[in-house]
């Protein structure tokens, strides 16, 4: 079979159809302990991006949808749909006030496996707030992201920058018997306010209110509110180190916890390596809604065997515990290995394993399981 490249161009916008199709062994489709939980499925998911470039808007528009047909468990069939857009409009504000931006986004994810890990650079339209290694039973889920940023430049070195982001989670069928009750629709929001000053070419410095909303839909939320102090170094073309670190009080239970994010990107000739660390508040929405103080860490690193073929490991760990402590908690890691072989300029091909366990704690009880997939898939991206 022949591919060839059906990119679209009008002016400054391109049309970008994309294609993955792949098969896996998946020891625990059911994401519990115990019983016969091996499948075998099939994935297919189209994809479809529209880029815009104009004098006074760019824009990203995208949507698709993944299928997956289950051999032991035809019941778990599925077609899942997905999309975003996003919206730089900083050429039009600037229009109206001059220094002004304005970045618009919003994203869509229908899904009855949502992920407990992301490797950085998969573009998954999972918010990170639900992406925290936690792997609730298996349950159809529906997550939607809205973000608005807005900034004025007060001069050449700094910037105010202001954010507001919206989301949430809502959950339908359940596929294990006696879980229903146990998911909670839950809404998130953010708003950050704050100066960034550029304190040298190498360096940047932010401060930055931040106030967070969470509400259940069967219980009581919270409320959060503290200051973030950043720093982001380039050492070097190809190094650079980010540190934000700051309080936060949670409201109404009054407990202080500090906050934290880092990470440091490294390339070398053939190697690129990525670490980092986040410890922050985040909403349960599964077993009970509380807030989470939620750690994770995840390591990357990609080195190019040949021209052609690279080789991937990446690792998660998570530790997640209820606000007070001793209600509830998670505890999971993933680790994932793979091989990405590029087959022609649109086409690759992947080889990957993926080992993850994950432990829970609520009200005494404890339960405990794992999962192993073994996946090959082709993508085919006419970009």
């Amino acid at each position: 079979m022949t591919l060839t490249a059906p990119t679209i161009a009008h002016g400054e916008t391109r049309l970008v159809p994309s294609l993955a199709v792949s098969e896996r062994y998946d020891s625990n489709v059911f994401f519990v302990s115990g019983g016969n939980l091996e499948d075998y499925v099939t994935n297919i998911s189209p994809q479809v991006k529209v880029d815009h470039k104009g004098r006074l808007i760019d824009g990203t528009v995208q949507g698709g949808a993944i299928g997956e047909v289950y051999v032991k468990n035809p019941r778990l069939n599925y077609i899942a749909p997905n999309g975003g857009v996003t919206l730089n409009l900083d050429n039009a504000v600037a229009q109206l006030v001059r220094g002004t931006g304005l970045k618009v986004s919003d994203t869509f994810y229908y899904t009855p496996q949502p992920p407990a890990f992301v490797a950085p650079g998969t573009g998954s339209q999972v918010s990170e707030a639900f992406v925290r290694g936690i792997q609730a039973a298996r349950a159809n889920s529906f997550t939607n992201t809205g973000s608005v940023i807005g900034s004025y430049s007060l001069s050449p070195r700094v910037d105010l920058q202001a954010t507001y982001m919206h989301r949430r989670i809502r959950f339908g069928t359940t596929f294990v018997s006696s879980t229903s009750s146990q998911f909670f629709n839950t809404t998130f929001q953010t708003v950050t306010a704050g100066p960034q000053v550029k304190i040298s070419p190498l360096d940047t410095l932010t401060l930055t209110y931040q106030y967070q909303q969470a509400d259940f839909s069967q219980c009581e939320g919270f409320q959060t509110h503290g200051g973030i102090m950043g720093w982001t170094r380039a050492f070097t073309p190809t190094l650079q180190a980010n540190v934000m670190a700051g309080m936060t009080v949670i409201e109404p239970s009054n407990s202080v916890q500090y906050l934290v994010t880092t990470s440091l990107e490294k390339q070398f000739q053939n190697t690129a390596t990525i670490l980092s660390y986040s410890r922050g508040v985040y909403p349960s929405f599964f077993l009970n809604g509380l807030p989470l103080l939620s750690q994770v860490v995840t390591a990357t690193v990609s080195h190019r065997l040949t021209a052609l073929l690279t080789a991937t490991a990446s690792g998660n760990y998570a530790k997640n515990e209820s606000v007070p402590a001793g209600t509830l908690d998670y505890e999971s890691y993933g680790v994932t290995v793979g091989l990405n072989y590029i087959v022609s300029r649109i086409l690759k091909a992947t080889l990957a394993y993926t080992n993850s366990e994950y432990k829970q704690h609520f009200s005494g009880q404890s339960a405990r399981f794992d999962r192993n997939m073994v996946m090959v898939s082709l993508t085919a991206d006419w970009n």
